[in-house]
């Protein structure tokens, strides 16, 4: 299983939008989903799995829609929980932020299909089998686990610490890699309580109780060189920091 973190070109260290694309075909989230490739290459995506609504998350999502329009015989399909998906609905393709590709779509070719998902059902999404796992965020929230038959992946993003999903990772068979978010430095646990993140601190305990590489995502790049300076000087073996550069 191939995974690519994306980034909008020329962006600063970190992560200021959350994309991850896998063997280029199925997306989690879709903060530069619009601009992390040339259109040929975006119409690969068949699945955008969506961990929730805030627009560091789906800001890239209309533009993805309006880009791979009737590039392929069917339009893609977007996954997230209900409220994730009404959320797009009332907030996105609402006629004033963004046309209504939903309604446009019942009076023309589709633009895109709809999918929900509920924490803790796994669905047959492609290849790949997705189980949806809820934590702990100032909206409703899921993290994904993705199977393609041969690894699994886990992508793990924009949550309090949440020690029951990382004990149910550790043990979960053929985990390949863990996609977590590292949103702080340790001096700032106090506005990751507040606004439901992680810190360097928090991710190198979840990361001590799991074996496999654990990648940080969602590094705000104000503070991306903190992080990164904090994350190597804990020298786990274990945490990956390709790409966070």
């Amino acid at each position: 299983m191939r995974v690519h973190v994306s980034r909008p070109t020329g962006d600063c260290p970190g992560h200021p939008t959350t994309t991850l694309v896998i063997d280029g075909e199925l997306a989690v989230d879709a903060g530069s989903l619009g601009w992390f490739a040339p259109p040929a290459d975006q119409a690969r995506v068949r699945y955008v799995l969506l961990t929730h609504a805030h627009m560091d998350h789906v800001a890239g999502l209309p533009v993805f829609i309006d880009n791979v329009y009737q590039m392929t015989a069917d339009p893609p399909t977007v996954l997230g929980t209900p409220g994730t998906l009404a959320a797009l609905q009332s907030h996105v393709f609402n006629d004033t932020l963004m046309p209504d590709f939903v309604e446009l779509g019942r009076r023309m070719a589709p633009f895109f299909h709809t999918r929900p998902l509920a924490p803790g059902v796994p669905v047959t999404v492609g290849r790949y089998v997705v189980t949806p796992h809820a934590v702990d965020h100032t909206v409703p929230t899921v993290a994904f686990t993705i199977d393609d038959g041969t690894d699994v992946v886990a992508v793990v993003t924009d949550t309090a610490p949440v020690p029951d999903v990382i004990e149910r990772l550790a043990t979960w068979p053929r985990l390949a890699a863990v996609y977590l978010e590292a949103s702080f430095p340790a001096r700032l646990a106090d506005l990751a309580v507040l606004t439901k993140h992680l810190t360097t601190a928090d991710f190198l305990a979840a990361a001590a109780r799991l074996k496999v590489p654990v990648h940080p995502i969602h590094v705000k790049p104000r503070h991306a060189p903190e992080v990164l300076a904090e994350l190597r000087a804990a020298g786990r073996a274990n945490v990956v920091l390709a790409g966070l550069t």
